[in-house]
């Protein structure tokens, strides 16, 4: 793994590097010279600059001692504390915001040197970045990505640290210096409410930023739809003049997002008949999708070259309408990167999927599909595609949204009780899998009762299982002849492919 605390130098003086933060007060300043930033206090060695973070559960402040023990010379936080006289301590206004500017301008800003496409979305990112980085890949050879699943750097994949869909302003920047150091010049990146709403990529010079869509998500962290709403909007705010953005039309708030921003924008849709780029003439069947994407208006790239109105056909091996949407998305970014049409569409076609996005992982005498879907707008997506295939019954498997909030599996209840009967839905099966979840992701009792109350009031016939490998044990019981196996939900199944093909091949 390449992952540095910082990069190898002999140091930084204090004084240069907080001249440009926004500072209240400083208390016992002497101009130390840093060669450790940090705001892990655990991580924190001889002439480490700690920096202090409010967090939701932790307040960094609270370390400050211990980081001081470990060897900190300096420190930087919000709050007003008492402080050792040989330690210098720093308040600023914004902790978050202080330690991005620190650590981009150690690392001399490495995204100002790459071409940085940063998507944002309730769902369609993973998938988008994938296509996008797939693009890239085959026109120059060589391209990387960060994302839920990992970190891609050419051939070779890496965890993200803290199994965040972004990760941390220190582990973003050893990862772009490491994409640099290998002459890669294209980043796909999927940019997460949570990481904009926590300043986590502050500072970072994206060339291309993408809106997917927003719905009902993440309201267990964020106060509200428009907290969440205006979250996103930072990725676009950041854009200067010379940046792009791309917005899916079809989504009632691209119009917000699309407000107020410096950079210039093109849209994309379905629906919408006035987006610059639109798909046609739509075909979806088991196997793949077919349409027409046609380029309505001029577009002028990245680099100032103006692109003309035109058309194209697209054949996918995917599944899913909302596939369509994240093609779209991946087809305007990687145009108004420069790349040629002719090539966007080789290229796009000969891209396979991802796992875990509608992915048929058996297909013989009755099929299994597995997806990541796990909040209203996914579960829609798989629904709306599902129900144009031909089968008997449906079974589902379903991982619930652990610690997600009652209300957040209310809602999918709700959803899958109003598609049973043009589904077909026969049994729904539950998984707590608790062998597979990490703490964080564990489901509530409450929350299981909850969608337990409204699947059974429905009529419908519930299951429900503690581990994993139970709920694949009853649902591979139950699926027979030309029926669909759907296995829905986060993290908790992961693993459920693996384990299935060891059952039934």
């Amino acid at each position: 793994m390449f992952y540095r605390p910082l990069p190898e130098s002999k140091g930084f003086t204090l004084d240069e590097l907080i001249n440009d933060l926004s500072i209240k007060e400083v208390t016992n300043f002497q101009d130390w010279t840093i060669k450790n930033i940090t705001d892990n206090s655990v991580k924190v060695e001889d002439a480490s600059l700690f920096v202090a973070i409010k967090g939701f559960n932790v307040d960094g402040h609270q370390y400050i001692k211990q980081a001081i023990e470990n060897g900190a010379v300096a420190i930087i936080g919000e709050s007003q504390v008492q402080i050792d006289k040989n330690t210098t301590y720093i308040r600023v206004e914004n902790s978050r915001k202080a330690l991005a500017k620190l650590i981009n301008r150690i690392y001399n800003y490495p995204s100002r040197k790459l071409r940085l496409i940063g998507v944002t979305g309730t769902v369609g990112k993973t998938t988008t970045t994938s296509m996008i980085d797939h693009i890239t890949g085959q026109i120059v050879g060589k391209s990387s990505l960060i994302g839920t699943l990992y970190t891609k750097i050419d051939q070779d994949y890496f965890a993200n640290p803290n199994k965040c869909t972004t990760p941390d302003i220190i582990s973003l920047n050893n990862i772009f210096s490491e994409i640099k150091n290998r002459e890669i010049d294209y980043v796909s990146m999927e940019v997460s409410s949570h990481a904009l709403k926590l300043d986590r990529v502050f500072g970072l010079d994206y060339d291309i930023a993408v809106f997917t869509n927003l719905s009902y998500d993440h309201l267990e962290f964020h106060e509200s739809i428009d907290d969440y709403l205006y979250s996103k909007k930072k990725l676009f705010t950041s854009l200067s003049e010379d940046k792009l953005a791309v917005f899916n039309l079809d989504n009632a708030y691209s119009k917000v997002l699309m407000e107020d921003i410096k950079a210039s924008y093109y849209t994309y849709a379905i629906k919408n008949k006035d987006a610059d780029i639109i798909a046609k003439d739509i075909k979806l069947t088991k196997r793949e999708l077919t349409f027409d994407i046609h380029i309505q208006n001029q577009l002028i790239n990245n680099y100032g070259k103006i692109i003309q109105p035109t058309s194209l056909s697209i054949n996918l091996p995917l599944l899913g309408y909302h596939n369509i949407y994240n093609a779209l998305a991946a087809f305007t970014a990687t145009i108004l990167l420069g790349f040629p049409i002719n090539k966007i569409k080789e290229a796009l076609e000969s891209f396979k999927g991802i796992r875990r996005r509608m992915e048929v992982i058996y297909d013989q005498e009755f099929t299994i599909i597995d997806d990541y879907a796990h909040n209203p707008a996914s579960l829609t997506a798989n629904f709306k595609t599902i129900e144009n295939f031909d089968y008997n019954k449906l079974i589902i498997l379903h991982f619930l949204k652990g610690k997600r909030g009652i209300k957040a599996n209310k809602i999918n209840a709700y959803l899958m009780v109003k598609w049973a009967d043009k589904l077909k839905t026969k049994k729904i099966i539950t998984s707590l899998c608790e062998e597979e979840v990490i703490e964080k992701n564990q489901v509530l009792k409450e929350e299981e009762l909850a969608f337990t109350k409204i699947i059974k009031d429905s009529g419908l016939e519930i299951i429900n299982t503690n581990k994993l490998a139970e709920g694949i044990n009853r649902a591979l019981k139950y699926v027979e002849n030309n029926d669909l196996l759907l296995l829905v939900g986060g993290p908790g199944l992961d693993k459920a492919a693996e384990i299935i093909s060891k059952r039934i091949t």
